[in-house]
């Protein structure tokens, strides 16, 4: 990668990193205990109020933190325009919605905890919004260790309070409040860091600012919505088709797809302001910098495929034991998807950054079509592992999609740069693994020590630079540092 500021991309890598792993850890120990706790009729009652909610206040989050970023990382002048005006555009698209949904409801009868439930999850989501505009200065920013201490703080009030409640018999109500608690304490601290830490945004709102605001964001929430539908479509027609124990292995197997993706989520938001301001005539130029991104997410990723091909017996029966071994064959087959995820996702988050997100918008819609085609045809032939080839086949013609489109904007792609070190490292990971997949333990750590020392071993004869910045990167984060302003 370009030295673009590459440690700080690196450590903005780890710092979003940080934050997905820790919340989603605590996450869930919190419903594990809830659902034990209140059982299948009050867990459900919790479920199915996030659900709506989520639904409700889908329009909060509609694209534009994408756009406050990329605009605030071009000229930071422009922060008191975006920050309020966002923050009210969001509260105007969703408490509106949440209040007559509200009435709604209870016109039709709805159960008077199930609507309160909804209520309050409601506007914990709202809350949450508002905290992740405050994210998106900071990526702005390129500052994103606050990320963490906000999101960890979060879950662990949220877990702690609500572990503790439900285990002293307290109600559904009582938890969703819990939860509307932490969520706003993460606004408040969110926002505190903001001003103390990073920026003080203007509050000012310009009402005559929202309709270029929308019309910007909306093939960003687009292409989100769609991709969304294009990622749970599959599941959605295996149950329709096939029985809730087929539907059960297929969801374990899923799960531990999923639970690689915060790799890449992680990578393009470090990167995402670095893309946003730079440009193909700039220098460095934004295709080399995409070049580094790509480099860097599929160093991360491609050894976890790999692993995950090899070891998904293993994994599936420590994770949720042997009456899963339906689960094996789709996680096989789901297992080169996580490179492809990657691909995919840093692409299209180099496109909106080149302001090329109605191209991006348009290629979810037709892979979302491309998935209902393709589930429909391999369902019926193979049940699960047809849903599991469904879903690979569009995450590998949507990378190829994405990446064409980024290859046009941003330039050529240094093929052998990217991909050459981890096919190789991965090569070496997969012998090591293949052999050892008798003892798990034995085949992750040695195979990632393999995976490591090869991966540095070729970078440092074929591209010392990139093995230079990494291992500046490295030393530095072993030394304390005051925290950035």
């Amino acid at each position: 990668m370009p030295d673009v500021g590459t440690t700080r991309i690196l450590a903005n890598t780890v710092y979003r990193g940080a934050a997905d792993v820790g919340s989603k850890l605590i996450s869930i120990a919190f419903f594990v205990v809830l659902a034990r706790q209140l059982g299948e009729s009050g867990f459900g009652v919790f479920v199915f109020g996030l659900t709506l909610a989520a639904m409700l206040t889908v329009l909060a989050g509609f694209g534009q933190d994408q756009v406050l970023t990329r605009e605030v990382v071009r000229d930071r002048s422009r922060l008191d325009e975006y920050f309020a005006n966002t923050v009210a555009l969001k509260l105007t698209l969703a408490l509106p919605v949440l209040v007559v949904s509200a009435l709604v409801m209870a016109a039709a009868g709805v159960d008077p905890e199930t609507l309160w439930v909804v209520l309050l999850l409601g506007i914990a989501l709202v809350a949450e919004q508002l905290a992740l505009t405050c994210f998106a200065v900071y990526q702005a920013f390129e500052q994103l260790v606050y990320v963490p201490v906000v999101i960890i703080t979060q879950r662990l009030i949220t877990a702690v309070a609500g572990i503790a409640a439900v285990l002293a018999g307290a109600s559904v109500v009582a938890v969703s409040v819990l939860y509307l608690g932490g969520a706003l304490v993460a606004m408040v601290l969110a926002y505190v860091l903001l001003v103390r830490r990073v920026a003080r945004p203007g509050l000012l709102v310009n009402t005559g600012t929202w309709r270029r605001l929308l019309i910007a964001a909306a093939p960003v929430g687009v292409a989100s919505v769609l991709s969304l539908l294009m990622f749970r479509v599959d599941t959605a027609i295996l149950a329709f088709l096939e029985s809730d124990a087929v539907v059960g292995a297929y969801g374990a197997a899923f799960r531990l797809f999923e639970a690689t993706l915060f790799l890449s989520w992680a990578v393009t938001t470090a990167v995402f302001p670095v893309l946003a301001r730079l440009s193909v005539t700039s220098r460095p130029s934004v295709g080399e910098v995409f070049d580094g991104s790509l480099k860097l997410v599929v160093a991360l990723t491609l050894p976890l495929g790999v692993g995950m091909a090899i070891l998904s017996e293993p994994i599936v029966h420590l994770v949720f034991g042997q009456k899963f071994d339906e689960a094996v064959v789709p996680l096989q087959l789901l297992s080169p998807a996580i490179v492809a995820y990657s691909i995919a996702f840093v692409s299209g988050g180099m496109l909106v950054a080149q302001n090329r997100q109605r191209a991006t918008a348009i290629v979810y819609g037709a892979m979302t079509a491309f998935n209902i085609a393709a589930s429909l045809i391999l369902i019926p032939a193979r049940s699960l592992d047809g849903a599991a080839l469904a879903a690979l086949l569009t995450q590998i013609v949507l990378a190829f999609a994405l990446l064409g489109i980024a290859r046009a904007t941003a330039g050529s792609i240094g093929w052998m740069r990217v991909f050459a070190g981890p096919l190789a490292a991965s090569a070496a990971l997969a012998l090591t693994t293949f052999f050892l997949r008798d003892s798990l333990l034995a085949a992750i750590l040695v195979g990632a020590i393999v995976y490591l020392v090869g991966l540095a071993a070729f970078e440092r004869v074929a591209y010392p630079e990139d093995a230079r910045r990494i291992w500046a990167f490295l030393r530095q984060s072993r030394e304390p540092a005051a925290a950035p302003r």
